[in-house]
């Protein structure tokens, strides 16, 4: 099949799809403007108006507009889609806006998991059919002693599930397999909206570790309440104790897995990490190491490394200190930064969505490495390498190498 039929197939299998989900999403909508306050219902209303006014601006001027904080390219098609005002349709197809990538490697495009994939529109379903309907948070978190020497394979967003034969997701499974981690952990991220199907589909792929697999929630898990996400835990994940969140610890070193979604507000779609308190306890009761590593899904810092989030100083305060090593996912991208006073910080995010080069960290001196190299996608031509990171822990010493998902070493610690 060519590469035009192939989408011209693809475009075909979305409108299907989408019907059906248009269908529901104007379902959905009724029955949550009936439950909704008028306060509510017009705080919904602007955001999808901000989601889509976002959406025209970046196609017009190729940057985020800076008199608004960004909002979740997830809501871009909710107001035309949904037939609210008179919004114009945003562009569907790749005729419609050809794809480019921005300054923060994402794809602004119409094609899938580019930025204007109309099927984002299911997290949106998702979210407003769980807006008030989220799974029960469970307390019972893993405390997993490790050798001295081991293993961890960690990626993030991964959670594509194989959706053609050049799935990314796929390659990087492949690659992690042949790392032999003790521990394989995702750092969060099954898309489009983390539903018990698209659990049970994408993750069944994901490599298992000696001794065992953790998974963390994230903003895609809470757009179905995470009722997916947890129901996943028990089939896939057993050592976790049906937990959001764990810790593994040996002589010298506590990794410490964190659940920042779950408390996250609702109405900015979870996209900031946040701590509850049932964690920060939790935290605060686990054994002192000398070296410390956190993991979550969202960031500790934003994109260019300079400005620490909501999320950074909760997470050290609930610690007693800074962490030495941080990994974390949400931005679609592999970069390492430079050391901050003592806290070493890598994002890991490159799991499977294809993104492009990161072109805003070009000489930034706050980043050691981001991703640059094509990835050879004729179906991607701009994607650069998907893939994850290897990290052996021996002793109070750490050796970091992310591998692209051709098996390249694309950065070592050593």
């Amino acid at each position: 099949m060519s590469l035009l039929h192939h989408w011209e197939h693809e475009f075909d299998k979305v409108k299907v799809r989408l019907h059906g989900l248009v269908t529901r999403l104007e379902m959905s909508w009724k029955k949550l403007v009936n439950d909704l306050e008028p306060e509510e219902f017009q705080a919904i209303v602007k955001l999808l108006q901000r989601g889509h006014d976002q959406a025209q601006h970046v196609i017009e001027h190729g940057d985020l507009p800076d008199d608004e904080p960004a909002v979740p390219w997830e809501l871009s098609h909710g107001l035309s889609i949904l037939k609210i005002g008179n919004a114009t349709p945003l562009p569907q197809s790749e005729d419609e806006l050809p794809t480019r990538v921005l300054k923060d490697g994402t794809l602004l495009g119409c094609r899938k998991w580019e930025l204007l994939d109309l099927l984002w529109s299911e997290a949106l379903l998702k979210w407003i059919e769980n807006l008030r309907h989220h799974a029960p948070f469970a307390t019972n978190p893993a405390l997993v002693k490790m050798d001295s020497d081991v293993v961890l394979a960690i990626a993030g967003d991964w959670g594509t599930g194989p959706f053609d034969s050049h799935a990314p997701a796929v390659a990087v499974a492949n690659q992690m397999q042949l790392a032999l981690a003790d521990f394989t952990i995702h750092l969060g991220d099954v898309y489009y909206a983390g539903t018990h199907s698209q659990e049970d589909v994408d993750m069944v792929g994901w490599p298992q570790g000696k001794h065992g697999a953790f998974t963390l929630n994230s903003n895609h898990e809470m757009y179905s309440g995470a009722h997916g996400y947890f129901k996943e835990l028990s089939k896939r994940f057993p050592v976790q104790q049906g937990t959001s969140y764990f810790a593994l610890y040996n002589d010298d070193w506590l990794v410490v897995g964190l659940d920042s979604a779950y408390a996250s507000d609702a109405m900015n779609l979870y996209m900031d990490g946040t701590l509850n308190t049932q964690q920060i306890e939790w935290m605060k009761t686990l054994p002192k190491r000398k070296k410390l590593m956190v993991l979550s899904h969202h960031q500790g810092f934003d994109i260019s490394g300079h400005n620490k989030t909501a999320l950074y100083q909760p997470v050290c305060d609930a610690l007693g200190r800074e962490p030495d090593y941080w990994y974390w996912g949400h931005l679609h991208n592999g970069i390492c930064y430079a050391p901050q006073g003592g806290l070493h910080a890598r994002c890991a995010g490159h799991g499977a969505i294809p993104y492009g080069t990161t072109s805003e960290l070009n000489g930034h001196a706050r980043v050691l490495w981001s991703e640059t190299q094509l990835a050879g996608d004729e179906a991607y031509p701009q994607r650069v390498l998907n893939g994850y990171v290897k990290v052996r822990l021996k002793g109070e010493e750490i050796v970091e190498t992310f591998y692209g998902e051709d098996g390249s070493v694309r950065w070592s610690s050593h």
